[in-house]
């Protein structure tokens, strides 16, 4: 028997299935038993070497030796046939195995038929087709004697078992690998889900799917809602395409079929009957594999949930397993994981579709108002020219009224022409937004400044609390002066004469926080959820009697959000509103990159 010279010990040996190696070591020690030898062991054929996988009547460690191929093929080449076993006598021992052999402390007893210590007995195991899987061996008779025709007897019926034994072994041992490497190929499937294409997701895990099935390629077909098939295959070693389409007239109608059954079907010549496939079709099927160099397919449905979303097609070759009823349930689980993928890239299809609608639909809206305020600003130009151009003082009473309310309409129109530009300014998704640092507590301070004169007019007092240093955010001076001019100007428009406005600047938690409390005519909790919906107006007859565009807000919503910031309003009608946006506090030594002179910012936003 062969043992290793190596110096590390040699551990017990793993086998895939515990259970059967269990069974092996009773085998063998059965045989030393009954078969009345001191020594036995079994060998499997790896692909490199020969493993013994267990051994009974030797020393711990033994089990787990491995001997390389062609030492024992040499070996073997000089044995005698002795029914199934074969003997190779000490004087016939090659040199290549001697540095493997184990060679037992005993003395050769001195008869014709002795048994020394380096004969070596030992029982090929071949699988059906003839190839060497493994041996069965025995060492050290007990008689001292080489067996004899009783012995003989019982060894060849322990061969037999041996031999069913170690293919059951070497099967069971295949299945388990087969079924982990599925299992690692379905985990791989999964984490490739979240790919944004069903070609990503098939890019990411063929090659794992057709390893772990053994297959020579796949072909996958997704149904789309249009009713164009999309195909995509993938073959080891290949980039030929076949005309997979000369066929979706067959397999499509059996797709939808196999999915309600939850049915894989394994089609071959030796299985060309399968549910719900005529027998002409079977054979046009046949004929197109033949021609494409296929021996078998595993045909395997995809889908999600009740609806059918395609199939997936493994292949195999000539002179490779048949599909077993473990792979083709885990195709099944793998098709499911599959028919996921495509009903996921069915809705980011959707959502794309909707979202490019949208864009379009925006960058229509803004080129539309662009083009119509800019239209509009050179008649109104005109309009506002001529009227002044007018000697107001020399027209009658009713001229005069006629003239002035010219004035106060071109003046509106003004107004909307420019909340509109604002509007689609800040809107434009191609318009780039590149911050830079902003003292919001001078902002404050000038639009306060620039409102004085309006409420003045109406006897209001606006009080201001804000921090005695700046107060830095990130954006765009420009819109943030608008924004807050917008709600300081909607304070004094819908507060009564004489009321007291409040505005407030403070650091809360890391954010910037501007409040605008007024004591006006409040807003009703209907009209609060589409204040910032454009051209919105007020349902308040109050409201409704003050000029505005219904704009304003929702230029103060989309000024906001551009800035990482929310809105949030208290009102309640007939008893005054308090608006706060808040926005991300700036630290510019954190981002010298922002860093901006304050009175530049201040010097451009006055002029």
């Amino acid at each position: 028997m062969a043992r290793t010279l190596d110096d590390e010990p040699q551990g017990a040996v793993s086998f895939a299935d515990e259970q059967t190696r269990q069974h092996l070591q009773v085998l063998v020690e059965s045989v030393a038993t009954l078969a009345g030898f001191e020594q036995s062991a079994i060998t499997l054929r790896r692909s490199h070497d020969f493993l013994i996988l267990v051994a009974a009547g030797v020393a711990d460690g033994f089990a787990g030796t491995r001997v390389p191929v062609e030492a024992m093929e040499e070996e073997m080449s000089r044995a005698d046939d002795w029914g199934v076993w074969r003997f190779v006598p000490h004087e016939r021992v090659s040199d290549e195995v001697l540095p493997y052999s184990h060679i037992p402390d005993v003395v050769p007893l001195d008869v014709e038929d002795a048994w020394h210590p380096l004969d070596m007995l030992f029982a090929p195991l071949h699988d059906d087709d003839g190839v060497l899987r493994g041996m069965l061996s025995v060492d050290s008779p007990r008689n001292g004697r080489k067996p004899g025709p009783e012995q003989m007897k019982v060894l060849t019926q322990y061969a037999g078992v041996a031999r069913t034994l170690v293919l059951l072994a070497l099967e069971r041992e295949s299945l388990a690998e087969r079924v982990r490497i599925t299992d690692e190929a379905r985990a791989i499937v999964r984490q490739a889900l979240g790919e944004p294409s069903l070609e990503l997701v098939l890019e990411a895990c063929r090659s794992a799917v057709v390893d772990c099935f053994q297959a020579a390629g796949m072909w996958l077909t997704a149904f789309h809602e249009d009713g164009v098939h999309a195909t995509t295959s993938y073959a080891v070693g290949s980039d030929t395409r076949p005309p997979f389409e000369e066929i979706d007239d067959v397999v499509i109608g059996l797709a939808h079929r196999y999915w309600d059954d939850q049915y894989v079907a394994h089609f071959s010549p030796a299985h060309p009957s399968q549910p719900g496939l005529p027998e002409p079709d079977a054979e046009r099927l046949l004929a197109f594999l033949e021609r494409i160099g296929i021996a078998s397919v595993l045909f395997v449905p995809l889908g999600a949930g009740p609806e059918c979303l395609g199939f997936l097609v493994l292949t195999r070759v000539s002179g490779t397993p048949e599909w077993t009823a473990v792979e083709r349930d885990a195709a099944l689980e793998i098709g499911r994981d599959l028919g996921r993928a495509v009903a996921n890239t069915r809705q980011l299809a959707r959502e794309r579709a909707v979202a490019d609608h949208l864009r379009q639909i925006d960058g229509y809206r803004i080129e539309m108002v662009n083009t119509l305020a800019h239209e509009l600003r050179t008649p109104l130009f005109s309009m506002t020219a001529n009227l002044e151009l007018l000697d107001v003082d020399s027209l009658e009473p009713e001229d005069q009224r006629s003239v002035a309310a010219a004035s106060r309409g071109a003046e509106r129109m003004r107004v909307v022409i420019e909340d509109l530009l604002t509007m689609a300014r800040i809107a434009d998704p191609q318009r780039e937004f590149v911050p830079e640092q902003v003292d919001l507590r001078q902002v404050l301070l000038d639009v306060t400044e620039e409102c004085h004169h309006a409420a003045a007019a109406k006897s209001q007092e606006c009080r201001i609390d804000t921090p005695d240093e700046p107060v830095h955010v990130a954006g765009n001076p420009q819109e943030l002066h608008r924004m807050l001019a917008n709600l300081a100007s909607n304070a004094i428009k819908y507060s009564p004469r004489g009321a007291g406005i409040d505005v407030r600047l403070a650091r809360v938690d890391g954010l910037v926080r501007v409040s605008i409390t007024d004591p006006g005519i409040g807003i009703s909790e209907r009209d609060r959820d589409h204040l910032f919906r454009e051209f919105f107006r007020s349902t308040n007859p109050q409201a409704l009697s003050v000029p505005g565009t219904g704009m304003g807000l929702a230029i103060v919503d989309r000024i906001v959000r551009r800035h990482s910031g929310h809105v949030d309003v208290v009102s309640e009608l007939g008893e005054g509103t308090t608006v706060s946006v808040t926005l991300p506090s700036l630290d510019p030594s954190l981002d010298p990159s922002l860093e901006t002179d304050v009175s530049e910012v201040s010097g451009s936003k006055r002029s």
